[in-house]
Parts: structure tokens; sequence; C-alpha cells
């Protein structure tokens, strides 16, 4: 994967993005987005509500750090293991891409003794980085309530910072699966999810940069709660197609999202085409 990718500078130098390497410097750059499924072990999702408030930070400069996020386990299942090796693996492409500057150290987490990886996006870009950028709507569902939105003065929603929520609905009789828009609500630690992913760097002084990954789109895939799990219930990290989100998508095999039962398949990093091979 890393032979594949390049490193690309965003907000005059302030970001750095994981995108596809391109032929040539003219090329516009396009992120890469990654998909891992896991289950839930903990989120901070929308809507942001009035009995929260206190989220919300007194200096209006910091209400730029809210962010949504989702923290996911495989339980120690390998596949999933080898997920958080790939992230490490971009970690470190972005950490020799910046040799001699500052990249803050970057590790997965634990969660009940196993491997566990977390996902974030920040509702909010600043203004001066907005030129050109598409809107996304904050009052549809990260801000129903217009509990951030009188605080905003030098912020703007785009929409690099939604993130979508779907839903697997399969069809046991035709072994076809679809998917439905969901509010965010009603995603709930224990379930079985595959997270629309990407890689950035933020630069936060002179010299010092923080490792960011970051959410694009969460679809549920099973509500039922697992207390066990077999090699066959996760995939690992894969590459997508270049859209975020599961629109038009009606088929037994949708955008790659296998159904959980599906014998797994495995990363194969050093090919873009992510060659599979059976586990």
């Amino acid at each position: 994967m890393v032979d594949h990718t390049e490193i690309a500078e965003q907000q005059a130098g302030r970001t750095l993005v994981l995108i596809h390497h391109r032929a040539d410097a003219a090329t516009p750059p396009e992120e890469l987005v990654l998909r891992v499924q896991g289950f839930l072990v903990d989120t901070s999702l929308p809507p942001l509500r009035r009995d929260q408030c206190v989220l919300i930070p007194a200096n209006t400069h910091r209400i730029i750090d809210l962010k949504q996020s989702v923290t996911i386990t495989g339980l120690g299942v390998e596949p999933f293991d080898d997920a958080g090796a790939a992230v490490l693996a971009v970690y470190n492409q972005f950490s020799a891409h910046l040799k001699g500057h500052h990249l803050r150290t970057w590790q997965p987490e634990r969660a009940n003794a196993h491997l566990s990886l977390t996902f974030g996006n920040r509702y909010l870009t600043p203004v001066k980085f907005a030129d050109g950028e598409p809107h996304g709507d904050l009052s549809e569902v990260v801000d129903p309530f217009n509990v951030l939105r009188p605080h905003l003065s030098s912020q703007v929603h785009l929409q690099e910072n939604v993130v979508e929520y779907w839903e697997c609905q399969a069809h046991t009789c035709s072994q076809r699966s679809s998917f439905k828009r969901i509010k965010p609500d009603t995603i709930m630690p224990g379930t079985m999810v595959e997270l629309q992913v990407a890689f950035t760097v933020a630069k936060l002084g002179r010299h010092d940069y923080i490792f960011l990954p970051k959410l694009h789109a969460i679809c549920i895939l099973s509500r039922v709660v697992h207390t066990i799990l077999s090699t066959r219930n996760i995939s690992p990290l894969k590459k997508m197609k270049r859209k975020v989100g599961y629109d038009n998508d009606d088929k037994e095999n949708v955008n790659g999202v296998e159904a959980p039962q599906r014998q797994l398949k495995r990363l194969t990093l050093a090919d873009d085409r992510m060659e599979v091979s059976k586990a």
C-alpha cells in the first residue's frame, strides 16, 4: 500500500493527507479511503444536546477541537491486529516524510487487553482554510438543537467534516444487501461495524505535528452484541472505492463489504490492488 500512495500538503502546509499516487504533480490529489471492520467499544457521536452544553469550550477559539469519534476492536482476532499494523505503517510513512520535524508518537490502543483503533473527525474547520471547499449542513445531524451554531465565529462545517451513518440490510432470500441512512444516536457500543477512514497529519506548532486517523463513514453490519468472535467475523483493513458512503450499492458484496460470515481475506500491504489470500 505504501508503494502506491503519497503524502500531499493542504491548507498552506498545515495539514498532510495520505493520497493515491499521482502520475505527475498536475494530477489533482485524491484522498486514500480505507475500510476496516470491528466491534464498537466506545462512541462519541452527534447530535449535540443542550444537556451536553458543558462540552462547548468557554474559549471560542477551542471550539475547533470539538469532534466525533468511535473506537473499535477485534477482540484479539488476527486480521484486526493486521489492520492495526497497517495503520502503524501509515504513521511511519508520515514520520519518514516529516524527517527533521516532530511527529507525536502514535500507537494502537488497548481495550480489555485487546488492540483497538480510534477514528474521529472534527465538526469544524477554520474559515481561513475553507475557500472553495463545499459546505456541509451542520443543523441536520450534528447540531439540530442549535447548541453549537450560536458560538461560531471563525469556523465552518465543511463536507470534509461530514461523517455518514449507514446500516447494512441483508436480504436472506436473495443473498443480497442494501444500505439505508440512519441517525447516529442509534449507533451503540457492541455492534459490529465497518468504518470508512482516511489518514491526515495536522501541524500544531512550528515543528510539531499530530497523526489523525480520520472517520468518514460508519456502517452497522450487525446489531447483535457478540461476546465470542471467530476469525470469520471481521474483515481486515482494505482499500475501497474512492467515494465515501454506500449510495446506490445493492449487491451481495457491496463496495467490498462482505457479509460477516464470509471467509476472511488478508490485506497485502505491498499491492495497491489489495491482493488477497485465504486467511
